[in-house]
């Protein structure tokens, strides 16, 4: 995860290292330190597209409209919709049916989590 060094001082604490995203063949881990973490099952995504998150929408983990944000620094995100609420650490539990996370090379992201979803369905 991209991160600013403006975000450093709002981070240093809770998250220390930034954040990372790991993908697996079936779960999206996303985790950003203490702030907050989401562990998405690929079954579960029915669209993912880009959006730019905006500099006053904060950084850290942030709950916004109908969108959990894991987000070190503005700028493209990369958006993920459910099919149904998911239970995520923001710090609280919080449920939502959208995640977005800012990450190094959106488009790469966006492709490799097609493939695992395509890999998914051919079981």
């Amino acid at each position: 995860m991209p991160r600013s060094r403006w975000a450093l001082p709002f981070l240093a604490l809770l998250a220390p290292h930034g954040g990372f995203v790991d993908l697996d063949d079936r779960h999206c881990e996303i985790r950003l330190g203490l702030m907050g973490r989401a562990r998405i099952p690929l079954e579960l995504i029915t669209r993912v597209s880009t959006s730019d998150w905006p500099w006053f929408g904060g950084i850290g983990v942030r709950i916004g409209r109908g969108v959990v944000g894991f987000v070190t620094k503005p700028g493209q995100a990369v958006v993920i919709d459910l099919s149904e609420p998911l239970e995520v650490r923001a710090p609280l539990r919080w449920n939502t049916e959208r995640i977005a996370v800012r990450v190094g090379d959106p488009q790469a992201f966006m492709v490799a989590l097609a493939d695992r979803r395509r890999a998914l369905t051919k079981e």
